[in-house]
């Protein structure tokens, strides 16, 4: 019974830790340190991260504060790391959705 309680808790936080991945929470910060990190908005930058400003970083909600005044344009997050990359889409509920997930620059 133990085992099976472990492989149940174990799959359960596997599912826990995807599902977290596949929506971007808002306190997240929209950097990556070495890489590329931006917002776009259909398709142009409208912000993009330096690398060397970490602690001036914008957050998911400041994002979404812009997002939000014009919520029927195309808002899209971009997070290309050295060894990750992901792309979150915005939805009308104010969620940033995992649409594209890469293995980043290297």
């Amino acid at each position: 019974m133990s085992l099976l309680h472990d492989t149940l808790r174990t799959t359960a936080s596997a599912l826990l830790t995807r599902h977290n991945d596949e929506v971007l929470a808002l306190d997240s910060q929209l950097a990556v340190g070495v890489g590329y990190a931006a917002l776009t908005c259909d398709g142009v930058p409208v912000h993009e991260a330096d690398c060397f400003a970490i602690e001036e970083a914008w957050s998911v909600r400041d994002a979404e504060r812009l997002a939000a005044a014009e919520p029927d344009r195309d808002w899209r997050i971009h997070l290309v790391a050295a060894r990750d990359e992901r792309h979150y889409r915005r939805r009308g509920d104010g969620r940033w959705v995992l649409y594209k997930r890469g293995y980043g620059l290297g």
